[in-house]
């Protein structure tokens, strides 16, 4: 998954060690400060770069923040084994981890309040890992190992869904591998073949 960031502009390649000194100021002050009163400016003066080197990179706060803390290019996006319950498990769980943490829960109280249009920019990146998500579950459609007439789009969102929702209620003590052994019989026993 590619990220989204401002245009690049040419010229010398981007230093990596600066974005992930940028990307780990951003986790750093949003687990202190939370998401409004996180600035760029101070992203920046705790990165050891400029308002205007984060502009080169991300369009907005929102844009960066949904990078730094929801990074879905990684190898923790699906799990693609010939196995969709185990696949189901290990998504889930790297969902509990990726959004349970403080920084993501700021993030996401902060990012929702932003206009329609920048949480739609901001959510851009996670099409893509939607996306693989439902490319998965078709594949298990096509081996029999879930019904043909499920929407993938609606199994998809029962991976991050539940976790969002028990998470955003104050019941994280709850997200145990019991509770994920719960939810992915509730979603594979629905729609198996």
């Amino acid at each position: 998954m590619k990220q989204t960031k401002g245009k690049d502009r040419g010229g010398r390649p981007r230093d990596e060690r600066l974005d992930a000194a940028i990307v780990a100021a951003t986790i750093e002050l949003l687990e202190t400060r939370g998401y409004n009163e996180m600035s760029l400016a101070a992203v920046a003066e705790r990165a050891g770069t400029t308002t205007p080197a984060i502009y080169r990179r991300w369009a907005s706060k929102a844009e960066l923040v949904s990078h730094a803390v929801f990074n879905l290019d990684g190898d923790d996006v699906v799990a693609d084994t010939d196995d969709i319950v185990a696949d189901l498990s290990t998504m889930i769980r790297w969902a509990v981890a990726k959004i349970g943490r403080p920084a993501a829960l700021a993030a996401m109280a902060g990012v929702l309040g932003e206009s329609r249009e920048q949480r739609v920019r901001s959510a851009a990146g996670s099409s893509v890992a939607i996306g693989l998500v439902e490319v998965r579950l078709a594949r298990a459609q096509a081996d029999g190992q879930l019904r043909s007439d499920v929407d993938t789009r609606v199994l998809g969102s029962l991976i991050a869904g539940p976790v969002i929702y028990m998470l955003m209620t104050g019941n994280a003590s709850r997200l145990d591998e019991g509770w994920i052994t719960g939810l992915v019989s509730v979603v594979v026993d629905g729609a198996r073949a």
